[in-house]
């Protein structure tokens, strides 16, 4: 019998460095022992999202490698312990809610101590919009019923407490990022870096179980056939090696690090390959953000600023997790307040067609295809695709490409990836809908000859420069010596004419953002009226 118990449970920070909770822990006499415990539900594992089913092997994988490197971790500074891993299919959950089945997991799991005087979980706050409901089923149905059980919450992915920022904006998040960034800059300094965790209380003597770290093969709901060829090693291991090459050992480059100028379809990716780690918890923000915060003290060459430096992508970072937070339905249209009402076509076929890199354009597809085998594709990339499956082309809904993004991507973030969505769509956050991606000419800036193209799509290896983004262009006879018949070994293009679509497509956005004026004023003159009525009465 223990008359203490401290289960950190784990979410976003699979690391000994900078890891409140853990911390803690570590230095608390109070705790008599302690558990590692990670849930895995069958459902969407390893999302945020709860519009999703599978997630890819590379996402997947991903994850897995990085609790078998805090497993290592652990058992480097405590023999005795390890990570208890939970997969809610071996429990008693028939429930298609991954949210009841984690907290009906716990629970079960909870079972074996009984005799327990005081169990403490000790949690990471997750801000997104899906994790925060889960987490309120935890308490309603683990804590609540047990007088037993209390919970202590701690803040772990951010650089600031999101709330900190809505203090300083009057409850709302700021409308623009250069607001934003005038409420970081008046705050102190995000905090140190607590120091990486070296002991820790052992586990119960009595738990039961064997509770592995199960192997990809073994858990439901991964997409089988995505994925698998992505070069990301999981893991706080590799994220700090990773960040001391980038960063620590490459000081001019990360202070005059300017995200625009960096290359959507490079061979040799030229940003720091960092949001994986950032996003699953392998890295502390606050850790990347000190280490930035040195490397533009010793840079001898003139710092990049905000939007378009490595700390800008941070605060782009925080700013997108605030709107997340702060903004209901944010991974929707209807109900999300802050998005236009567009009325999107719905057409499976040309969804499809995007989603299997069969659109005919060779840039969209080699971009689709890079994502489905590796799961990661360059930020410029992601602008590209997703303006032209939205507004720019094929004028679907900006939420079936967040969708296929959290099943793809190997640093797929419910905030960042919505917000991004809804920007790239012009649904919210950016108006400008004239400003459109050319599937064609985009990609000719920084690769007139179609090199990242013939590495992607095979079937384009031999077609001449000239032709290489437009192979529709190309005569029969230049055709045949390139072995690669359009219609025929390369899909015929799903849009005709690029230029005419888009500029209609404009029109419609248009139109749209005129109604939305209407409805709005409308609903604003009909509660002045209503304010008017009740204050007469």
């Amino acid at each position: 019998m223990s008359s203490s118990l401290s289960i950190h449970l784990l979410h976003n920070s699979l690391r000994l460095h900078d890891n409140p909770p853990l911390y803690e822990i570590s230095t608390s006499a109070a705790a008599e022992s302690m558990i590692p415990l990670y849930i895995i539900t069958s459902k969407s594992p390893f999302s945020q999202s709860d519009e999703v089913n599978k997630v890819n092997k590379s996402r997947a994988n991903f994850c897995l490698e990085s609790l078998e490197d805090f497993d290592n971790s652990l058992k480097a500074i405590s023999p005795t312990q390890r990570l208890i891993c939970l997969q809610s299919k071996d429990y008693d959950t028939s429930s298609p809610d991954p949210d009841v089945e984690y907290a009906e997991t716990l629970k079960s799991f909870l079972t074996q101590f009984p005799d327990t005087t005081d169990v403490t979980i000790y949690y990471e706050r997750d801000t997104s919009g899906p994790i925060l409901r889960r987490w309120r089923m935890v308490l309603d149905e683990v804590v609540a019923p047990k007088d037993n059980v209390s919970v202590k919450l701690f803040e772990t992915n951010n650089l600031h407490p999101l709330d900190n920022y809505l203090a300083k904006s009057k409850g709302n998040p700021p409308n623009s990022y250069g607001s934003f960034c005038k409420i970081f800059n008046s705050l102190s300094s995000p905090a140190p870096c607590l120091p990486t965790v070296a002991t820790l209380p052992p586990p119960p003597k009595l738990i039961k179980g064997s509770y592995d770290i199960p192997k990809l093969d073994d858990l439901e709901n991964v997409d089988q056939t995505t994925g698998g060829k992505g070069s990301f090693k999981g893991g706080e291991t590799e994220a700090l090696k990773r960040l001391e090459l980038t960063v620590v050992k490459n000081c001019d480059w990360a202070a005059t690090f300017e995200k625009p100028k960096t290359s959507p379809n490079s061979l040799n990716p030229s940003t720091t390959l960092l949001s994986p780690y950032v996003k699953h918890g392998c890295i502390s923000p606050r850790l990347f953000y000190h280490k930035l915060s040195e490397a533009y003290e010793k840079s001898t060459k003139p710092n990049s600023s905000p939007p378009v430096s490595l700390h800008g992508q941070l605060l782009w970072r925080e700013y997108n997790y605030l709107h997340g937070y702060a903004t209901p339905n944010f991974d929707k249209m209807v109900g999300n307040p802050s998005a236009r009402q567009i009325q999107w076509d719905d057409d499976p076929a040309l969804l499809k067609a995007w989603k299997d890199a069969e659109t005919g354009f060779p840039f969209i597809d080699a971009i689709m295809t890079q994502l489905k085998e590796t799961g990661w594709i360059h930020h410029l990339a992601r602008h590209m695709v997703a303006c032209f499956l939205t507004r720019g082309d094929l004028y679907l809904s900006w939420e079936e490409g967040a969708k296929v993004f959290e099943e793809r991507l190997v640093d797929a973030d419910w905030s960042i990836n919505n917000f991004n969505w809804q920007w790239l769509s012009c649904t919210a956050h950016f108006y400008q809908y004239f400003r459109c991606y050319s599937p064609i000419a985009f990609g000719k800036k920084t690769d007139p000859n179609g090199d990242y193209i013939r590495k992607w799509i095979p079937a384009l290896a031999k077609m001449p420069k000239k032709y290489i983004y437009e192979p529709w262009e190309a005569p029969l006879a230049v055709q045949q010596a390139a072995s690669c018949i359009v219609g025929k070994d390369y899909p015929n293009r799903i849009v005709e004419n690029h230029t005419t679509t888009s500029k209609n497509n404009m029109s419609r956005i248009a139109e749209s953002y005129k109604l939305h004026k209407e409805a709005a004023a409308a609903a604003a003159a009909a509660a002045k009226s209503k304010k008017r009525k009740s204050t007469s009465d």
